[in-house]
């Protein structure tokens, strides 16, 4: 059932002045530990406020639960085999064009203040930007915010801008401030009550990032989860309280950039991909499988209110990263040039805005490569070929094994019914398999035109950043 409130005013093109647009991103952020989605903590007071001001996309997903391939697909509007980015440490192609550049040639100031050090400059997101600053992942959500209101400042006043702000909290370690630690959970009293992970070892600083605690090592921690269930639950809360500190951190940008812009400003929000906390026996970590846990994420657009489409609800129907440059563009009134429009594979979502249902068209994604590749159930190869592909479509998706036996190569969920993707209901003849199938067949093609995936390995800078990320030990 589509939940609108009423749109200030019909259909039509974004009004003068110039609209300013805010693009905030968190790393790994799970939309069902929003506490507007129900979560049973106020995790996100501000959100909440914010979000319910604008439209929210229930069922939005990322292309890939691995950071820069799945930013670079926000930035352009193309899926991973299109903007060249397969890992975290490719880089986006010449020929793909970013959001920021078509921004950039109407005028718009552009900057960026990333915290993750895989996007790099190397990465070429940079591309279109007059300031992109970097930070650490150690650096911590107060310090990111700090960045970006320096930033702000430079800007020129009285001119339209385009600024992108990414979050790396609530990413591994979960290292909350300790009372919020307490809060979330009051009755756990062992020995991860205050983190899990970020303990420096004799010598290093306090600024040493450690994904996982010194004893229970990445392999232990994410594929042999071997913790008690009620240690288990309390790293979950430690999660949700890294989400509550951060939204102390979104609220005070926010309410920054709302007093330079004045009431013209459009502000995205998402998340690069979700985190998985134990579904699939997968803990504390992404990017290895296709699953709903690492891909789904939130997902809102809130309109200034003297916009024509301005208004609040709630879009049900599944929708990609993708689909936020076409829809941000159509919303600043803007058409794409040809290079741009040529490469979109998502979609305009102001349909919803205007009160109409969004129709049904197939969503796509698929897993990253896996630095513990032996750990990783029925997957049968590791290079950009052999990933799981996954197509949802309705209630309804289908996950794909490149290179596995019939028997082990299909996943068919009813995802309406199980979220948590836990019964496979595949069979050759399944009237589900066989309507999704096509699909899958279309957008396999249809990578397979961009030519082999590039397979170098990361350089000696690259699995050093690595290391600092966890994803290698």
């Amino acid at each position: 059932m589509l939940l609108l409130a009423t749109a200030c005013g019909g259909a039509g093109t974004a009004p003068a002045p110039p609209i300013s647009v805010l693009l905030i991103t968190v790393d790994t952020l799970r939309p069902d530990y929003l506490s507007l989605n129900g979560y049973d903590r106020e995790t996100t007071p501000f959100l909440d406020s914010l979000l319910s001001g604008g439209f929210y996309f229930e069922d939005a997903i990322s292309p890939i639960a691995r950071t820069t391939p799945a930013l670079a697909s926000l930035l352009t509007g193309a899926y991973p085999h299109a903007t060249g980015v397969r890992t975290l440490f490719h880089a986006l192609s010449d020929d793909v064009v970013t959001v920021t550049e078509v921004l950039g040639e109407r005028g718009y100031q552009t900057l960026a203040v990333v915290t993750n050090q895989v996007l790099s400059r190397n990465r070429r997101l940079a591309r279109g930007f007059d300031h992109y600053e970097v930070g650490h992942a150690a650096r911590r959500g107060p310090a990111t915010t700090d960045a970006a209101l320096s930033a702000l400042a430079g800007l020129e006043s009285r001119r339209a801008f385009f600024a992108w702000v990414h979050y790396f909290d609530p990413h591994t370690p979960y290292h909350p401030e300790p009372a919020l630690a307490r809060e979330f959970d009051p009755d756990y009293s062992g020995r991860y009550r205050l983190q899990f992970g970020w303990q420096p070892r004799p010598g290093e600083g306090p600024g040493a990032l450690r994904p996982y605690p010194v004893d229970l090592p990445k392999v232990e921690a994410v594929h042999r989860n071997a913790l008690p269930g009620e240690v288990n639950d309390h790293v979950r809360r430690l999660y949700a309280a890294e989400i509550r500190g951060l939204d102390t951190e979104i609220e005070r940008l926010v309410r920054a950039f709302r007093r330079v812009a004045g009431p013209e400003l459009l502000i995205v929000f998402t998340a690069d991909h979700g985190e998985s906390l134990g579904e699939h026996d997968f803990y504390y970590d992404h990017g290895d499988y296709a699953y709903l846990a690492g891909t789904r994420v939130p997902l809102a657009f809130v309109l200034p209110e003297s916009h024509v489409d301005s208004g609040a609800g709630r879009c049900p129907g599944w929708v990609s990263l993708v689909d936020v440059v076409p829809t941000l563009l159509e919303l600043l009134g803007f058409e794409p040039p040809p290079a741009l429009a040529g490469q979109l594979e998502g979609r305009a979502l102001t349909a919803c805005m205007r009160g109409e249902a969004l129709p049904p068209t197939p969503i796509f994604a698929e897993s990253g490569a896996s630095h513990f590749f032996e750990e990783i159930d029925r997957r049968v190869r590791n290079d950009v070929d052999g990933r799981f592909r996954a197509v949802v479509l309705g209630d309804w998706k289908l996950i794909w094994t490149p290179f596995a036996s019939e028997d082990r190569a299909w996943e068919l969920y009813d995802v309406t019914s199980d979220p948590d993707e836990t019964e496979n209901l595949y069979r050759a003849d399944h009237p589900e398999a066989i309507r999704l199938k096509p699909h899958l067949t279309a957008w396999m093609a249809r990578a397979a035109a961009h030519g082999s995936a590039p397979e170098s390995g990361p350089s000696d800078r690259d699995l050093d950043a690595l290391r600092e990320l966890g994803y290698v030990e």
